[in-house]
Order: structure tokens, then sequence, then C-alpha cells
């Protein structure tokens, strides 16, 4: 009975072909790494500014950012995906513009990055505002230009308040990553679709798939809470030269 509940769970799933075909994905994680922190880093920088365009209240743009980010925290990731991928160069086409050389990737680091500055355009923009009042009239009274005391003072205090809420923010579009093989990029999620027609074992190839998956979101907590702790370090150091220079 024992012998014959064995040979039915390794009919069901085969751990052996799971451990070889865990390299074979391993492959292709630099897509999934390289989507998510160029996308990361783009989306907080462009953030950022929408942010302080809307804290500032410029007039037009101000009205433009809140349209984008509602709409971009209004619609599934899936359905902006698909208007970007094949919305875009459709428009394009018709005002003459062909780009069907453009390589897929290029519409998927836009959406990526679009996605992720309208959420945290709103982080940053709470963060901001939560700066205390005293911090910028101290660099005000140190003779700082608007521009100065931002890059210096206010952006890197918000930025050390606005880490786990933006850790979690990039976890969610590594997650998202998993959908980018709807637009044939070949990424993990892609090989191992691939690979399951071919073995026909879809379970063990995505199991391996959320293993790999589950170690990358591991490492982005880790680093987020270490980019946590030194930008708390640096915040301190930077408020203690500001009270020695009043």
């Amino acid at each position: 009975m024992y012998r014959n509940e064995v040979l039915l769970w390794a009919s069901i799933f085969d751990v052996s072909y799971m451990i070889q075909a865990f390299p074979q994905l391993l492959n292709y994680v630099h897509v999934t790494v390289l989507i998510t922190v160029i996308s990361a880093i783009l989306g907080v920088i462009l953030g950022s500014i929408i942010a302080i365009i809307r804290l500032k209240k410029v007039p037009v743009l101000n009205q433009l950012f809140i349209v984008f980010i509602s709409f971009m925290r209004g619609t599934p990731f899936l359905v902006q995906l698909f208007l970007i991928y094949f919305g875009v160069p459709e428009i394009m086409s018709h005002m003459g513009l062909n780009m069907k050389n453009v390589p897929g990737l290029v519409f998927v680091y836009a959406v990526f990055t679009l996605h992720i500055a309208a959420y945290s355009a709103e982080i940053m923009r709470s963060s901001i505002d939560a700066v205390a009042p005293g911090e910028k009239e101290a660099a005000k009274s140190l003779g700082m230009t608007e521009f100065q005391s931002y890059v210096r003072i206010i952006l890197p205090q918000a930025f050390t308040m606005s880490i786990p809420p933006l850790t979690n923010l990039v976890i969610g579009m590594l997650k998202g990553t998993a959908l980018i093989f709807n637009v044939g990029v070949v990424d993990m999620m892609r090989k191992a679709d691939l690979m399951g027609g071919n073995s026909q074992r879809y379970l063990e190839l995505f199991v391996d798939a959320a293993i790999i998956y589950g170690i990358l979101i591991i490492i982005v907590s880790l680093l987020g809470r270490l980019l946590e702790k030194r930008f708390t370090v640096a915040g301190k150091e930077t408020q203690r030269i500001l009270i020695s220079e009043e």
C-alpha cells in the first residue's frame, strides 16, 4: 500500500525533474531583477518629482497628475500592460510612426516605471508633508535655496520615512513581473510555460518559480531594512550638523 502511494505521488509530482529544471529557470532571473530594479529607481525619481509638483500645486500639471495617479491606481496592472504594449504602437502607427521594431521589453519598462511612479508619488507626498517645519526653516536660515533644501534636507528625510511602503511597493512589482510573459517577454514564467508544454510537468516548474520569487522577495525585504537603517543614521547626522550650525 505504502509503495503504491509513493508511486502515485511520484507520478503526480517529480522531485528530480523539479531539481533538474531549477537552474534552467534561474538563468532567466536576471530579466525579472533588471525590470524590477530599473523600474523602481526611475519610478521613485519620477514619483518624487510628481509629489513636489502636487505639493506646490503647479497649475495644469497638478490636475494632470491627479488624473494620471487615479488612473494608474484604479485600473488593473495587466490592463495597463496591454494598453501600453498594444495601444501605444497602434496610436503611433496612425501618426505615421512605425514601432514594430521596438523591443517589447521597452514597453514593459515603461508600464512598470509609470505604475511605480503613480504609487510612489502619493507615498513621497505624504512623507514630504511629514518632514518637520523646523527642518525646512533651518535650511533657509543656513542660506540654502529651495532646490538645495529639497535635495539635501527634505527629500532624504522623506525618503527615509517612505522606505517601508516603497519596499512593499517594489515587492508588489516584483510579483507583477510574473505577468510580463503575456506580452511575449521571455522571463522565468515564460520559460516555465514553454518547458511545461514539452514535459507536461507544469506543477514542478511553477513550484520552482515560486521558490525563486520567494528568495527574491526575502532579499528585497532585507535590503529595505538595511536602507532604512543607513538613511536613519545619515538623517540623524544631518540634524546634528544643522543644530550645531544654527
